[in-house]
């Protein structure tokens, strides 16, 4: 580095600058470590200099950023706070020590001194060259008293942060939120829940203030909104993703952050939905193939209780059997994995599987997200260890059943279920055989197909019309296998009784058919 040729000057008033040492500090991309003089970093900084001059105090103006890799720094600790001094007062707004070996130890008595009288002693990374200093202030100052150059550099480098470190999503969050000033929120609007790890919605009530404002704006969200509840106010703004997503700022002064820069905080916060989207399936493609794996008995005992040890999967566990959209599937994935709650997903045919832990998800919750989801769904008893799943799948997948196809409700299969559903495999096999066995055995002779006969004619309300429609066959056909499945069995279609009766056994028998 050349030291400045210009000689020494007189020193005006300073001109304010649009950037502060704070700024370079919080910029992410700087790499800058603020070693001592915290209660400067509001100082303004009118431009960056390189300077290799012993005393910069002679040779630049008030306001002034010193950059330098320290060999400028005196060596004795007396003359270090010297140093300091002489820099404070000539209105300097800080040094940056880069790298060097050329520069000396910085004493214990200089950055006391630094602290007493608020003069920012900064750190310089050896990768980030002091040009990129001088870019920022530049840039900044051109824009004069308007933060946002600053401010959008800033949530830029939380970005690039982000990336680099293992971040919890609420984290990064709090690193935009002092960007801005604002309490942020990240939530899908519809369903009123976080979208990070770790966040929070709002209460409800400024839910209820979202959809009044939305309504009044021919039923879709403008750019920005702004909502008031009580005496607190908040912006709203839709953040770009694959998902329905929404920015919820509150401001933490009086002051409300620029749209622009609001706007690039959304962005970032995209960014980690799309993190969250990416966690979310590879948990659930790791679940579920652990899942499939254990019910078809893949792997050793021993290792199966290793596994779910690692997914924390101990103690008291129980199965769910979801039968609802994707969409509702994927967003309870991402509940749980957002609030930190270990568990399996995978699928079972048309119907989802889940495994958890039974503190971790309390039945109330799942009642009310079966409400909200409008879903169909049926829970085990608890079950401890890998070795029990498979009855415990086969319990929830039950308990779904019960539930009729037109309904939204969660079915339980334990103490309160009734006394006739089977607990296991190995009862789920006698129920069918029990009401289906001459049925099974006379398809198996024959070749007939009065079971999947029985199962349409029952799916249509004992309709033969539309149960021949469904089969491809002639309703006199349909009415003939009828009869002779009454025949067998010795249960008579105008019977209720035995009509359920029917009905639950061709449940346990295809519970007894699927793993």
């Amino acid at each position: 580095m050349t030291a400045d040729v210009h000689r020494p000057i007189s020193k005006p008033t300073a001109v304010p600058g649009s950037a502060s040492v704070r700024d370079l500090v919080e910029l992410r991309h700087l790499q800058a470590t603020l070693l001592a003089g915290e209660a400067g970093l509001d100082r303004r900084v009118s431009w960056a200099h390189v300077c290799d001059a012993f005393d910069p105090w002679n040779w630049l103006e008030p306001g002034d950023l010193v950059l330098t890799c320290g060999y400028i720094v005196p060596k004795d600790p007396s003359a270090q706070v010297q140093f300091v001094e002489s820099m404070v007062a000539a209105g300097l707004s800080g040094i940056v020590i880069g790298e060097d070996d050329r520069c000396p130890h910085l004493s214990d008595e200089m950055l006391t001194a630094a602290d007493r009288v608020g003069f920012p002693v900064i750190h310089g990374a050896h990768a980030v060259g002091f040009a990129q200093y001088v870019r920022f202030v530049a840039a900044a100052n051109a824009r004069g008293e308007d933060q946002s150059f600053t401010q959008i550099a800033r949530v830029n480098g939380e970005v690039m942060a982000s990336l680099r470190e293992t971040l919890v999503g609420t984290e990064f969050v709090e690193r935009l939120s002092r960007v801005v000033n604002c309490r942020l929120h990240v939530v899908d609007p519809e369903m009123w829940e976080p979208l990070i790890r770790g966040g929070e919605a709002p209460d409800r009530a400024w839910k209820a203030a979202y959809d009044a404002e939305v309504q009044r704006s021919s039923g879709r969200a403008p750019f920005v909104m702004n909502l008031a509840v009580g005496d607190k106010t908040a912006l709203t703004m839709p953040i770009v993703s694959e998902r329905s997503a929404c920015l919820i700022a509150f401001p933490e002064g009086d002051s409300r952050p620029r749209l622009a820069v609001l706007q690039q905080v959304a962005a970032a916060c995209a960014l980690e939905i799309g993190r969250v989207d990416a966690a979310v399936e590879r948990s659930r493609r790791a679940g579920a193939g652990l899942l499939n794996d254990t019910l078809n008995a893949r792997l050793e005992p021993a290792v199966l209780t290793a596994l779910f040890r690692e997914r924390r999967l101990q103690g008291d566990l129980r199965a769910l059997a979801i039968d609802g959209r994707p969409a509702a599937i994927e967003r309870l994935a991402r509940r749980w994995l957002i609030r930190g709650i270990p568990f399996l997903l995978g699928e079972i045919g048309q119907v989802a599987v889940a495994v958890v832990r039974s503190v971790d998800v309390p039945q109330v919750d799942l009642v009310e997200r079966t409400t909200l989801e409008r879903w169909r769904a049926g829970l085990s008893d608890a079950f401890a260890g890998p070795g029990n799943l498979g009855d415990a799948v086969r319990q929830a997948r039950w308990a779904l059943e019960t539930v009729s196809p037109n309904d939204s409700a969660l079915a339980l299969y334990g103490d309160s279920s009734p006394s006739f559903l089977p607990r296991t495999l190995a009862e789920s096999k006698l129920a069918a055989d029990r009401v289906l066995g001459p049925l099974i055995e006379y398809d198996r002779e024959q070749g007939t197909d009065l079971i999947k006969t029985l199962q349409a004619y029952l799916e249509c309300d004992r309709s033969p019309t539309r149960a021949s429609e469904l089969l491809f066959i002639h309703t006199q056909t349909v009415n003939y296998r009828i009869t002779r499945i009454q025949e067998l069995t010795g249960r008579s279609m105008r019977s209720t009784g035995d009509v359920s009766e029917l009905w639950f056994a061709l449940r346990a028998l295809a519970l007894a058919q699927t793993t």
